[in-house]
């Protein structure tokens, strides 16, 4: 079990990961909206997401996995390829960037928050992306 001082460090990260992925969780909850009205709206919408998403630096992945997303993003191919694709990307980034990163900041003293606020920023969109993905895909086979 996490000692006070570590439970204390993940609370004060997971406050500031909050604040800053709020934008990009509402329009992803937008874009899911939007689907229920017009598809090919949110669809583009979520390839726009998964773009800005896909192409921030620190996503720091298995460039494989990376390629394969940003592959079929970049195809419109929103289907159930992409949601796999999208789940091994998830896998990939948590049991090898963030997951890694998590247990060094939380045992260490002299952690910089900004590095980890950023990887678990990127998680947050992951995850987002996935959910909104599965979400659009639920509403185009209706």
């Amino acid at each position: 079990m996490p000692a006070p001082k570590e439970l204390e460090k993940l609370g004060g990260l997971f406050d500031k990961v909050t604040g800053r992925s709020k934008p990009f969780l509402d329009r992803c909850a937008q874009t899911k909206f939007l689907a229920v009205e017009d598809y090919t709206k949110a669809a583009n919408e979520f390839i726009q997401l998964a773009k800005q998403t896909l192409n921030v630096e620190e996503t720091k992945v298995n460039a494989d996995c990376l390629d394969k997303v940003k592959n079929a993003v970049k195809s419109g191919q929103l289907d159930g390829v992409l949601v796999d694709e999208l789940r091994r990307l998830r896998t990939s980034y948590l049991e090898s960037v963030l997951r890694p990163a998590v247990k060094s900041y939380l045992t260490s003293e002299d952690g910089t928050i900004a590095e980890i606020e950023s990887l678990y920023t990127n998680a947050v969109r992951i995850d987002g992306l996935l959910e909104c993905l599965q979400f659009l895909s639920r509403v185009n086979q209706k």
